[in-house]
């Protein structure tokens, strides 16, 4: 009776075994057959806008606070 049982229980591995590997040949196959239809990558292109410039600060005419406080004001 035991040995019926381990003799099931390897059958039964053996042929999960094989599905597993069907199935992995299989998926193998449809990317191959993919790759075939598609010549070009999959990468996704997107638009992006040119940035912003950047604007100029000028800063020429301002009088620094310190020298305003050491002055007495302005």
């Amino acid at each position: 009776m035991a040995s019926n049982k381990e003799k099931k229980k390897k059958d039964r591995e053996r042929r999960v075994a094989q599905k597993k590997i069907a199935a992995a040949e299989k998926k193998v196959q449809e990317n191959a057959s993919k790759q075939t239809e598609t010549s070009f990558p999959k990468t996704k292109k997107t638009f992006t806008p040119a940035p912003l410039p950047k604007r100029d600060v000028v800063t020429a005419n301002r009088k620094s606070p310190f020298t305003q406080r050491r002055s007495g004001g302005g």
